[in-house]
């Protein structure tokens, strides 16, 4: 088989990982010819905000949006390199093990989680957040979540895929100017949903209506404290941020 086809083979296999990939690969693309500001470095900033990256204080002053748009912006080719190769790393092995949906509930609410901590936490500076990360970190630790709990035996474990994205993703915060409380919301949201995840479809089954409806319902209060917790911080009238 040539490379092609191996990675068309691979792509079938994980749809949804395969999906995500390319749609954070195209906004990159597509972002950077429709916007010279990009290869600026004094413009990239406002390149960002414009591009939908989230800024505490445009979030909070009614652009809620940022917090999910802000999810497939990155800063650069090799941001984005890093993070696909994190989300490829352990997305394939954890697609096969969970329902499609909550695999794309776990991602998109550990990425808007990741995001509201982030605002929150930097709710008095402007700080510039956009990047994967977040919900990547959610998907490496619900996968860490869904080991310990199916798994006795810790050597059965995939050890390999969760350390190198671990390494790809995390090691992020090491470098300057890395939102690392987006980075600690993402992987605590993330452990927490796939904990919950993992232990319905064990006590009920994969393909259980019962499974499917609890599911459902724990997305749906994750959602509601999301926006709770949103409406709380959201500036009044006279304070808000217009960019």
């Amino acid at each position: 088989m040539t490379i092609s086809q191996n990675l068309i083979y691979l792509g079938r296999q994980a749809k949804i990982t395969s999906s995500l990939i390319v749609i954070n690969i195209a906004w990159f693309v597509i972002s950077r010819l429709c916007d010279s500001r990009s290869f600026v470095d004094s413009l990239k900033n406002l390149f960002l905000v414009d591009w939908g990256a989230d800024v505490s204080q445009l979030t909070f002053s009614g652009q809620y949006w940022r917090m999910f748009t802000s999810l497939f912006m990155h800063v650069s080719l090799s941001h984005l390199l890093m993070n696909m190769i994190a989300l490829w790393s352990v997305g394939i092995i954890l697609e096969k093990r969970l329902p499609k949906f909550a695999f794309i509930g776990i991602y998109f609410l550990s990425g808007l989680i990741s995001n509201l901590v982030s605002d929150i936490a930097n709710l008095d500076r402007t700080v510039i957040s956009c990047g994967a990360s977040g919900a990547i970190l959610g998907i490496i630790t619900a996968l860490l979540a869904y080991s310990l709990v199916n798994r006795a035996n810790l050597k059965e474990m995939p050890i390999n895929a969760i350390i190198i994205s671990l390494v790809l993703t995390a090691g992020l915060g090491l470098l300057p100017g890395i939102n690392n409380m987006a980075h600690l919301g993402g992987a605590v949201a993330g452990f927490g949903l796939g904990l919950v995840v993992s232990l319905l479809i064990k006590w009920f089954g994969y393909s259980s209506k019962f499974t499917v409806l609890f599911i459902c319902l724990l997305f749906i209060v994750t959602i509601w404290c999301i926006y709770m917790g949103y409406v709380h911080y959201e500036l009044p009238d006279n304070l808000k941020y217009h960019y």
